[in-house]
């Protein structure tokens, strides 16, 4: 087959789904691109067909947003959807498709046409809509469920790779088996343990074991035929129990079942791993894999000599049992963990016999309980490298990498630092171990991270001593998805610091693990907010007079609430920008038309500051987070930008229409046992406008609203006397006079639509509020100002660059 392997992006995208529409445009666009010659058509209104005359490929898809393909009635449901097509695809007398493609945003499946044909046949009254067949072809469903026969091995979102190959097999008809090696054993071991195994008293070695053995000795090792309750006859461990026989079946036949005597020596081998991995992933501590370990070895080699083990002293304080350290071997290393079972098993395994280990808290034990060797080298200055890969969560116990002590909810170490003023940073475990490292006096830094301690402004006071100390030599990024059960939406971070001054922001290699070869694909420049004005800092209200006002939590849902929300005199709108870097974008920033009762970063918007604030808005809903820009921090634009003015015209524009521009008009809500109307500042249309299109269609309860009312700040703003209209660029134009005409069409269904619940009685009603009825009466133009809308956020999205709200 003709494809390239699986970048990681598509995966990436599917976690960003939002519903059907998005994981189908998805699939279809990797399957496109991959297999080449491949083209996608909807006919009968399917899903997706895609054909490949070249390869012979004809691939029907059926696409979800959210299911559980795992679950057989689930399933099933999907599966008769599919089937349904194929009968139209008969009915119609064209050939059909060969494979059947069911998908959602987490899984996926392959499976021929064959395994369902005698369906076909079969008398169901085969004009039901395919999407109502779950409902109302129970039978077919309960067929399918029940057929032992269909059992297909589901693919998670990210082995898409695999699911080329299994379309291929499909189309040639060869059943190719996946071998397991050692590099893929841990996660399908995790996969046999949560999907296929049933309750068990197995203690974890014995799991560990009865796995490898049904992979080497399968003739010993092997599901009972006759068991109701489906159990693996073993020949040590008893007949433990599986949760479904269709299920054990699909996974071993998934995968290679014959090995040479060599291969079966290296699986074996691998038990001791399984049996420590997994032991330490239930307490919530995860390894550094193997290929990034010798990266970093790499690395350091280049900054610090090939004889870097030789010649200095090594230090891990954060060892767990070893995988930093323990396929390499140096003259003096001091290993140190939280646990003394650590240094116990990574004794009986044999890592490291040279090293000293020892138990020690690193961020509760006073130095004097460090061995004696490594504290003469750190009292006589001699040249130390810690090396190491601490928790990154905080001090609470809740972390996803790394080896921390449970239960507790602060260390020695933060108080320190809380103690010293160092803000947020204290309560980061990796930054506590950086900090008790500086402190110490170690000469050399070697650490896996997170990014944030070299831009976050909450690390100003960090960065400000750490940088008197310690320059940056060399780094790397890389996608956290390559730890084990971390999702991939942002960096690790791994740097080499040495003895010296740092002065400003530091350049990071990108690299990526494509097939077991790690390659530099691009650089990145890490840019603290040292000595800049921050975005929010840079829009930020003055402390004024307070009044009490509705805190909203949608744009139409008031939230009660005991405290009331001060807001500054003369606001009419909050904006929500939490945080400063890209990662709390999509979720985070946000307006309403009255407070928000979460303790979030708010700014609040006047006559004075509204442009500003929808900059602010739209530089940051412009930008989408993935795991390499996802601390970048936002800064003050540069005003003197030739463009700098253009941009603010059109950020208007951007906030008006955006989907988390909640802004809304509401009429007599209660909200603390007053009745209030919430006014829409950010309406764009004139009140004798709205008097018009209301008269002229009859909408009295419109027109009486807008009778004895004003024109809205935004209106006045863009056709009033600064006239900001005429300076905006045709791409927004564009969008705001199809806001126009959709709200002068639609009003003809608008006194229908109207509901005590949605307020569009309301003339000055928002966004929020109008796409709720031009989604539902007006889809083709409401798709035309969406595409519109779209032109605008493509032309936009470099200026927060090129203007400086976002450095690369």
């Amino acid at each position: 087959m003709s494809y390239t392997k699986l970048s990681g992006q598509t995966a990436n995208n599917l976690s960003l789904a939002v519903n059907e529409m998005d994981v189908g445009y998805h699939y279809r666009e990797f399957l496109s691109r991959k297999i080449i010659g491949l083209n996608f058509t909807s006919p009968f209104k399917c899903d997706g067909y895609g054909v490949c005359e070249r390869l012979k490929i004809k691939l029907l898809c059926e696409f979800k947003d959210d299911v559980n393909l795992k679950n057989k009635l689930e399933f099933a449901s999907v599966l008769a959807q599919a089937i349904y097509y194929i009968k139209k695809f008969e009915l119609a007398g064209t050939p059909l498709p060969s494979t059947i493609l069911l998908a959602d945003r987490d899984e996926c499946t392959v499976l021929h046409t064959n395994d369902v044909i005698d369906y076909l046949a079969m008398p169901f009254d085969w004009g039901i809509a395919p999407s109502s067949v779950p409902e109302k072809n129970i039978e077919l469903v309960k067929m399918i469920a029940e057929n032992e026969k269909i059992s297909p091995f589901i693919f998670s979102a990210d082995q898409l790779d695999d699911v080329l190959e299994k379309i291929k097999d499909l189309t040639d008809n060869v059943k190719r088996l996946i071998p397991i090696t050692n590099h893929n054993i841990t996660q399908v071991f995790d996969y046999f343990l949560k999907n296929i195994l049933g309750r068990t008293n197995l203690t974890t070695n014995q799991l560990a074991n009865l796995f490898v053995q049904i992979l080497v000795n399968p003739v010993e090792n092997y599901l009972h035929p006759n068991n109701k309750i489906p159990a693996i006859v073993t020949k040590n461990l008893g007949q433990p129990a599986v949760k479904n026989r269709k299920v054990y079946q699909s996974f071993f036949q998934h995968f290679k079942s014959e090995y040479t005597p060599r291969e079966k020596e290296v699986l074996t081998s691998i038990v001791d791993r399984l049996v420590e991995d997994t032991t330490r992933r239930k307490q919530g501590e995860f390894f550094t894999p193997t290929i990034w370990v010798d990266k970093a070895h790499e690395y350091i080699t280049s900054v610090f000599g090939e004889d870097w083990k030789e010649r200095y002293v090594v230090w891990d304080p954060a060892w767990g049992t070893g995988n930093l350290t323990r396929d390499y071997k140096f003259k003096e290393l001091y290993c140190s963990t939280l646990n003394q079972s650590d240094i116990d098993t990574a004794n009986q395994m044999g890592y490291n016999p040279e090293a000293v280990k020892f138990q020690f808290d690193f961020l509760n034990d006073p130095d004097e309980k460090l061995p004696q060797g490594l504290r003469d080298a750190i009292n006589e200055g001699r040249e130390i490298i810690v090396l190491m890969n601490p928790p990154y969560g905080r001090a609470n116990g809740d972390s996803k990498i790394g080896t921390i002590s449970k239960g507790g909810t602060t260390t020695k170490i933060s108080n320190e630092m809380k103690l010293n003023k160092y803000g947020a940073s204290s309560s980061q475990l990796y930054s506590q171990f950086i900090y008790r490292s500086m402190i110490l006096g170690v000469q050399n830094l070697c650490v896996f991270a997170k990014s944030l301690y070299k831009t976050s402004e909450s690390y100003k006071k960090f960065r400000e001593n750490f940088y008197k100390k310690y320059s940056f030599n060399s780094g790397f990024l890389f996608k956290c998805s390559e730890f084990a059960d971390v999702s991939d939406t942002w960096a690790v971070d791994f740097s080499i610091f040495s003895h010296g001054i740092q002065n400003g922001d530091t350049k990071m290699d990108v690299l990526h693990n494509k097939d077991l070869i790690i390659e530099k694909t691009s650089e990145k420049l890490l840019v603290s907010t040292d000595n800049k004005i921050t975005l929010n800092n840079w829009c930020k209200n003055d402390k004024k007079i307070v009044m009490d006002f509705p805190k909203f939590s949608s744009a139409l849902i008031i939230k009660e609430s005991e405290h009331g929300f001060g807001k500054p005199q003369g606001v009419f709108a909050t904006l929500v920008s939490n945080a400063n870097n890209v990662a709390k974008n999509a979720n985070s920033v946000y307006i309403v038309n009255g407070g928000v009762g979460e303790n979030v970063g708010k700014i609040y918007l006047n006559h004075e500051n509204f442009i500003k604030s929808c900059s602010v808005f739209s530089s940051r809903k412009l930008i989408k987070g993935d795991w390499l820009n996802d601390k970048d921090e936002y800064l003050a634009p540069n005003e003197q930008h030739e463009q700098y003015n253009q941009f603010t015209y059109d950020a208007i524009i951007y906030s008006l229409f955006n989907n988390s521009s909640q802004q809304s008009s509401l009429r007599q809500v209660t909200y603390k046992n007053k009745l209030w109307d919430i006014k829409n500042e950010f309406f764009w249309m004139s009140k004798n406008e709205m008097l018009e299109i209301s008269n002229t269609n009859n909408y009295s309860d419109l027109y009486n609203d807008a009778r004895t009312d004003s024109d809205r700040y935004v209106y006045k703003l863009l056709f009033g006397e600064e006239r900001i209209y005429d300076k905006l660029s045709p791409d927004a134009k564009l969008v705001l006079d199809k806001a126009t005409e959709l709200v002068t069409k639609s009003i003809q269904m608008r006194e229908i639509f109207a509901t005590d619940e949605n307020h569009l009685k309301s003339w000055d009603a928002g966004y929020a509020q109008l796409k709720l009825l031009w989604k539902e009466y007006y889809s083709d133009e409401f798709n035309q100002f969406r595409q519109l809308y779209k032109n605008l956020e493509d032309r936009m999205r470099p200026l927060v660059y090129e203007l400086g709200f976002l450095m690369k």
